[in-house]
């Protein structure tokens, strides 16, 4: 199994995709750490709410390990490499949890680097401003983003798994997670606090500005929850589905 996953981490490491969407993962959350502390409004927000706002930026990178993972699961099929690593190890079961663990390590990785990089882009920001950057959650709220980040690591190789056409697996990712998910938390919070995105945003304390989230352990369950259940889904079908 350590075997498996070492070789999962050098066919990341080697590919040039990973090293692009690694990097943009950090500047995409000081982006949008920047547009948290230039929001009008922090003249009345709570003491330290307007950092835990800042600092839960931290979890925007989570698109990137989803879609690494999406792309290092379904890729194997579109370029017919899975056939090959099954036949190497048979046991099909040990090639879908080697990535998993390999795509979970890239994301805390990525979740890592972008939380550090949030971290001093809002204490800079912010004391720049005049804002309060600091506060007793803040340290919560960048543990929790981080966590989800890494859950999204895993939950893209599972998607991929479902999903073995890579640009319907990519698409459904972006529509989904982007687009359709975050839209229903936002505009209909009732319903997505409920749903994948609404559940990993609780977990890294992001706020609402029209409604309120599961707590950070709810959402912290749910996600994980969530991560469970698509894992089981993609390990059992891909120990009974046709790979020819």
């Amino acid at each position: 199994m350590n075997r498996l996953i070492r070789a999962e981490l050098i066919k990341v490491r080697a590919n040039r995709v990973t090293w692009i969407l690694a990097a943009l993962a950090p500047v995409t959350c000081v982006a949008w750490a920047a547009l948290m502390v230039l929001l009008p409004g922090a003249e009345g927000a709570p003491p330290g709410r307007r950092a835990e706002s800042v600092y839960s930026m931290a979890q925007q990178a989570y698109i990137f390990p989803l879609l690494l993972g999406v792309l290092g699961m379904a890729g194997e099929n579109r370029h017919r490499t899975i056939t090959w690593q099954f036949l190497v190890s048979p046991r099909r079961g040990r090639v879908v949890g080697a990535k998993l663990a390999a795509y979970g390590i890239v994301g805390a990785l990525i979740a890592v680097l972008s939380g550090l990089a949030t971290l001093a882009a809002g204490l800079l920001m912010m004391g720049a401003a005049g804002q309060e950057a600091w506060s007793p959650r803040a340290p919560a709220v960048l543990l929790g983003s981080m966590l989800a980040v890494t859950l999204y690591g895993t939950f893209g190789v599972a998607l991929g798994a479902l999903i073995r056409n890579q640009v319907a697996a990519v698409a459904v990712a972006l529509a989904w997670f982007m687009y359709a998910d975050y839209l229903l938390v936002s505009f209909l919070p009732d319903l997505g606090r409920w749903l994948p995105t609404g559940a990993a945003r609780a977990l890294s304390g992001m706020p609402l500005r029209n409604a309120e989230l599961l707590p950070v352990w709810g959402g912290g369950l749910l996600f994980a929850g969530y991560v469970a259940v698509i894992v089981l889904a993609a390990h059992t079908l891909t120990l009974r589905r046709d790979v020819t």
